[in-house]
């Protein structure tokens, strides 16, 4: 009887709403905490997955444009091989043509275009950077990006002087005084082995840091 009056009293009615009104919003937040964690999981999932995408993108764009440079690298050589007057009017004409084999010495349309850096950005300014813990892959993809960003400015360098001096030709050839070697200063420097050397060193680095972030993928999975 005492235990009954007990139970229906006002204070121990109040505890009991009390504790079932706490062990809900427990509940509720222990929910939405653990759907936060998975979403915020998926989200960092879907930010490295594109950053990988991009590295790979970007690596075939630099190795690609690396055989595609290889062009100007034989017309230099060509160049220093053969005295000017023994220069062959056909050879002039197919390492001026841009086609598969490669830029034509003439050619000056910068591709630096083509390599992007904008899903690294994105995960830069997400939230969900913060939740890599592994310091060497942030490092590798850091140093990755700082090299595609120093590609793109030595590329965009590299067509920049190449038009200057297209230009240059183009003038004195409309003026009546067409040069007799094309392209021969450009092609005298290291420009264009350089650049070769450089598009693929830079693939590799990003193949590499792609490499880690593939591991880091199949951990999370």
């Amino acid at each position: 009887m005492n235990k009954s009056k007990t139970s229906n009293h006002p204070i121990a009615r109040y505890l009991r709403e009390l504790s079932i009104i706490i062990t809900g919003i427990t509940i509720s937040v222990g929910i939405g905490l653990w759907v936060s964690n998975m979403n915020g999981k998926r989200e960092l999932k879907q930010h490295l997955l594109e950053v990988k995408l991009e590295l790979d993108k970007n690596a075939d764009g630099l190795e690609g444009l690396a055989k595609m440079l290889e062009k100007s690298v034989r017309y230099a050589n060509y160049l220093r091989s053969t005295d000017n007057k023994s220069l062959e009017k056909d050879s002039l004409v197919y390492y001026r043509r841009t086609d598969n084999d490669g830029f034509g010495y003439d050619y000056f349309l910068s591709p630096s275009s083509l390599l992007s850096p904008h899903a690294f950005e994105m995960f830069k300014l997400s939230s969900t950077i913060r939740q890599v813990k592994n310091r060497e892959l942030l490092s590798s993809l850091w140093e990755a990006y700082s090299k595609l960003e120093f590609a793109r400015q030595l590329l965009d360098n590299y067509f920049k002087h190449k038009e200057e001096e297209v230009m240059k030709e183009w003038q004195l050839a409309a003026d009546g005084k067409p040069v007799s070697v094309p392209m021969k200063i450009f092609h005298s420097g290291p420009f264009p082995s350089a650049m070769v050397r450089w598009c693929e060193e830079y693939s590799e680095l990003l193949r590499r840091a792609s490499a880690k972030l593939g591991k880091e993928l199949k951990q999370r999975q």
